[in-house]
């Protein structure tokens, strides 16, 4: 009898078993931008079982293993179904380390905090991570670099009898905690819509948390061009457009950045 009774008391004062941290919710979609010069705004959309619509959100998220960004809010019902919640992810976050979390197919997040809602508080920590096809940018890559890319100067460096140069000179930012390392950079120069000239930048360094001046080379065949050319160097004005596509080095792999930059020719 008296065994019994130390069992029962045992079992009625023995300490609590922290409750468990419920899976992390199916995530449809992640959402990246605005994108500015000092942060990106981050948006997760959720769905399916164990969604957490209109329930509190309190802790730290974090983004290719970056800093842990505080986080504090409502997951919103969307009434297209499912739920989300945003917040910003600064660029001040992101270290070396970072780019070691790079990958090509997914994006990998954590989230280690507090979830609230239906008279009830649970601590979770939830890790998964997110297939490419379900991250989107809320605006084109091409529009967005035009933010950290500037062309400062196109000018006409020599006119020979087959071939003419030309330098166009940019100013790349790099916000980001680490050094961006390209592998090349391949593009074409367009004037009046036709296609004159191509050119290539291999390795190059955007430093971190810098501006870089990059010097572009293209080289002009003369067929078609020698008015333009001729133009720019009388002192007339002439547009056109440098679009390629830059390589960037990551240990995964490489990650491509289209882009499309407008650019006057003068002497």
């Amino acid at each position: 009898m008296k065994t019994a009774i130390v069992i029962v008391g045992a079992l009625l004062f023995a300490p609590a078993k922290p409750p468990v941290s419920p899976p992390a919710p199916a995530v449809r979609a992640l959402r990246i931008g605005p994108i500015s010069d000092r942060d990106a705004g981050i948006e997760f959309v959720f769905d399916g079982p164990g969604t957490p619509c209109g329930q509190r959100l309190g802790g730290y998220f974090s983004l290719f293993g970056s800093g842990g960004i505080a986080v504090d809010g409502t997951v919103t019902v969307r009434p297209e179904g499912g739920c989300s919640i945003r917040f910003v992810l600064p660029f001040a976050s992101t270290t070396s380390d970072t780019l070691t979390h790079v990958s090509v197919s997914a994006v990998e997040w954590t989230f280690r905090g507090e979830l609230s809602g239906k008279g009830v508080r649970r601590s979770v920590a939830w890790s998964a991570k997110v297939p490419r096809e379900k991250v989107g940018l809320t605006e084109s890559m091409k529009i967005t670099l035009r933010r950290f890319v500037a062309v400062k100067e196109t000018h006409i460096g020599s006119v020979g009898f087959g071939k003419s140069a030309l330098n166009v000179d940019l100013d790349l930012k790099n916000p980001l905690g680490f050094d961006l390392r390209f592998v090349v950079a391949a593009y074409d120069l367009t004037i009046d819509g036709k296609p004159v000239a191509k050119g290539r930048r291999e390795k190059f360094i955007v430093h971190a948390g810098a501006t870089n001046r990059l010097e572009m080379p293209v080289e002009l065949s003369h067929g078609g061009v020698l008015g333009s050319i001729w133009k720019a160097a009388t002192g007339g004005k002439v547009e056109g457009v440098l679009a390629g596509v830059a390589r960037l080095r990551v240990p995964v792999g490489d990650v491509e950045f289209p882009f499309e930059l407008p650019v006057k020719l003068r002497k």
